[in-house]
């Protein structure tokens, strides 16, 4: 695939996760969707994106206007760090469908919420 297309990919969600404040819910649809990855190795991709710093470089305009909890940050980060290995792992036996539905769901439940929730 063209390196400039997936430049662009990538610079096209940094604009959406700085707007948002969230990776996963762009990076996984952009894998899927413009990649053709499927549901596995597109998580998969998105969790080792996650784990380079880069969503660092979005978290400095944050930082310096002072819109964080870094207690509550670290807490919360603590449990990621357990639930997460315990997600992935369950993911491994899940069919790509109910993954893809999972996904949607969860994307849907909360989309809604926060359209009526304004």
């Amino acid at each position: 695939m063209n390196v400039l297309l997936q430049i662009l990919v990538g610079a096209v969600v940094g604009v959406l996760v700085g707007i948002t404040g969230t990776g996963g819910a762009f990076v996984i649809p952009a894998l899927i969707y413009v990649f053709r990855m499927d549901q596995l190795r597109a998580q998969g991709t998105a969790l080792l994106i996650s784990s380079f710093p880069i969503w660092f470089i979005a978290f400095i305009p944050y930082a310096r206007s002072q819109h964080f909890d870094l207690r509550l940050a670290l807490l919360i980060a603590t449990g990621i760090c357990v639930g997460s290995y315990f997600g992935a792992s369950w993911a491994q036996h899940l069919s790509l469908p109910v993954l893809r539905r999972v996904l949607g769901a969860v994307l849907l439940l909360m989309g809604v919420r926060f359209l009526y929730q304004g």
